[in-house]
């Protein structure tokens, strides 16, 4: 059996598709922030360490459009380590590791929270 949602007047259906939207977006926000999280703890468990400053400089943040986060490493030597360097330096991918790991639970939960928000 499907649900139906019934509306009687053109802005309550207004009203519900703001409301739907809203916490949608709020869900999706909440999630995206939890993993971004969880990527950085484990990108910085995956960093090689000699002075520790690699994994010092992994630090998340809000994207610049829409709903987005950002990992990334500011040391300057961050892309050397991660893909190599054509002089021996062989590269360690700890941050692509990182994503292959977590990437498909976090966009299940934030599948499920979206589902959760819409059936309610």
């Amino acid at each position: 059996m499907r649900p139906t949602i019934r509306f009687t007047g053109i802005d309550q259906c207004i009203s519900f598709g703001d409301l739907i939207s809203t916490n949608v977006s709020q869900a999706i926000e909440k999630e995206t922030e939890q993993g971004a999280k969880e990527v950085r703890k484990r990108e910085r468990e995956l960093a090689p360490v000699k002075s520790g400053l690699l994994r010092k400089s992994i630090v998340n943040r809000k994207g610049k459009y829409g709903i987005s986060r950002m990992v990334r490493a500011k040391a300057p030597h961050a892309p050397l380590q991660e893909y190599g360097t054509k002089r021996g330096v062989k590269g360690k991918h700890f941050a692509e590791r990182a994503r292959r790991e977590l990437l498909p639970g976090i966009q299940e939960k934030i599948r499920s929270a979206v589902r959760n928000e819409v059936r309610r």
